[in-house]
């Protein structure tokens, strides 16, 4: 049996996801700014935290217009997922650091985001369009 979401419940758990996203953008992206990297690659990680920290006002802008909002949101979900799959990447080549909970984690919620985001703001424009037609 399928469970019906109204509009409004799916538009808050889309908008509370980017939230998520956001602060994550701002957290990683402020102590990548201020870490850096190893010398060899130090200015790749600073231009990495340039841009988390470019999508981190994106990420709460769309939140926030959640209502007006179409296929933007899907393609916000992307960059997500493929810092999962980028994690996923680094732990199968240097293993998972250290605490290796925090790390899994992280990946978890990258893919567990960018998967809520897609199916409840499917979910929301599906039942837009059905109450546009009625």
């Amino acid at each position: 049996m399928a469970v019906r979401v109204s509009v409004a419940a799916a538009n808050t758990i889309v908008r509370v996801c980017l939230l998520l996203a956001t602060a994550i953008a701002l957290g990683d992206g402020l102590q990548l700014l201020a870490q850096g990297g190893p010398a060899d690659a130090d200015n790749v990680h600073r231009f990495l935290a340039g841009v988390y920290l470019g999508w981190a006002p994106l990420f709460f802008w769309t939140a926030a217009t959640i209502r007006r909002q179409g296929v933007l949101v899907h393609f916000l979900a992307v960059p997500i997922f493929l810092g999962g799959i980028g994690r996923l990447i680094s732990f199968a080549q240097n293993g998972i650091p250290n605490p290796a909970g925090v790390f899994l984690a992280s990946a978890l919620l990258e893919f567990s985001l960018s998967i809520v985001i897609v199916r409840a703001h499917a979910t929301a424009l599906r039942s837009r369009r059905v109450a546009a037609a009625a």
